[in-house]
């Protein structure tokens, strides 16, 4: 009987062992686990930071191409005017003055 029961302890010690060296397993792996979500997160991070970096710097490069167009347009239409003034100055001048003698 004392046989039988020594074997027993001696088997729940085991399992005890056993249970405990799971236990310790499933930690460590729960661990490495996380630490290779991070690893992914922040390599997911970066590659999402590079693509943003990339359409800020495509967005900038549009903006600066449009006001460089705006500018130029502005210009144009600006020396435009300034020509038709000049062209026109004196008939423009002399229209106005003649609606205002007429009325």
């Amino acid at each position: 009987m004392e046989k039988v029961i020594g074997l027993l302890f001696d088997i729940e010690k085991k399992a005890n062992q056993i249970i405990e060296r799971a236990n310790d397993e499933k930690t460590e792996l729960f661990e490495e686990s996380e630490r290779a979500i991070a690893e992914m997160e922040a390599a997911i991070a970066d590659g999402n930071n590079a693509k943003i970096n990339v359409l800020v710097a495509q967005a900038e490069n549009e903006l600066e191409k449009e006001k460089k167009h705006l500018i130029e347009s502005s210009s144009k239409q600006l020396s435009e005017l300034e020509a038709n003034y000049l062209k026109n100055h004196d008939a423009l001048v002399e229209k106005v003055f003649q609606s205002i003698i007429q009325i």
